[in-house]
């Protein structure tokens, strides 16, 4: 009897390590832990250095790409207010970490901005007189296919970082903002780059109707959707 308690121990206390060794791993794939448990400024540096940094500032780079392309596109349309929503939507990702808060207005601001777009590209396609600017719609296309690209390879990373607990992200040192910018771009992201998808593949039927020039980063980046 004492030989099978003994043997149910060990392979209780296996379980546990073998579950903390896959959280622990889980978490090294962003520059988190590793270290001593108890140096958290170390690892704060480590997570602002590592994976999860390297993330947020590959999205905010997306997003820039994208309202970048929603400007133009819609300068191109005659939509200057529309145009300046964007561009004031991007200056709110300049700077250190944006704030969930920030990011929860881009994304707004690019939902917004698609809708606005596709009605517009709707609206035009049956009253070719209206003028349109080609070379502000091509670049506007360009911009826009290379931030769907730019979202697109984020998706490899955003589902472990959707599996972290954000408890485990802070008690591993990670600045508290950091952390809740990484769970809500692992939350939003995935409808995001949908959303866009659908607008740049509108912009594309568009431009291709009209004559407009279509750089090839626009159709790439519509590979898979």
């Amino acid at each position: 009897m004492k030989t099978r308690l003994f043997s149910a121990a060990l392979l209780a206390t296996g379980l546990f390590v073998s579950s903390a060794s896959f959280a622990q791993l889980n978490l090294q794939q962003f520059g988190i832990g590793g270290g001593n448990s108890s140096n958290s400024s170390g690892n704060a540096g480590a997570a602002s250095s590592g994976g999860i940094g390297q993330l947020l500032q590959n999205y905010v780079g997306a997003n820039q790409q994208v309202l970048s392309g929603q400007s133009s596109l819609a300068s191109a349309m005659g939509l200057s207010g529309p145009a300046n929503q964007a561009q004031q939507a991007s200056g709110l990702l300049s700077g250190g970490t944006p704030s969930v808060s920030q990011l929860s207005q881009v994304g707004n601001t690019q939902q917004s901005l698609s809708q606005t777009l596709t009605q517009a590209f709707s609206s035009r396609a049956s009253d070719p007189s209206t003028p349109v600017d080609k070379q502000a719609f091509t670049n506007g296309l360009s911009s826009l296919g290379q931030g769907v690209s730019q979202y697109s390879s984020l998706q490899s990373s955003l589902g472990s970082v959707g599996q972290m607990n954000p408890s485990s992200l802070l008690q591993s040192g990670m600045n508290p903002q950091t952390a809740q910018a990484a769970s809500y771009i692992a939350q939003s992201a995935p409808g995001q780059l949908q959303s866009l998808a659908s607008t740049l593949s509108a912009a594309v039927q568009f431009a291709t109707s009209h004559g407009i020039s279509v750089p090839s980063i626009a159709t790439s980046a519509l590979k898979g959707f």
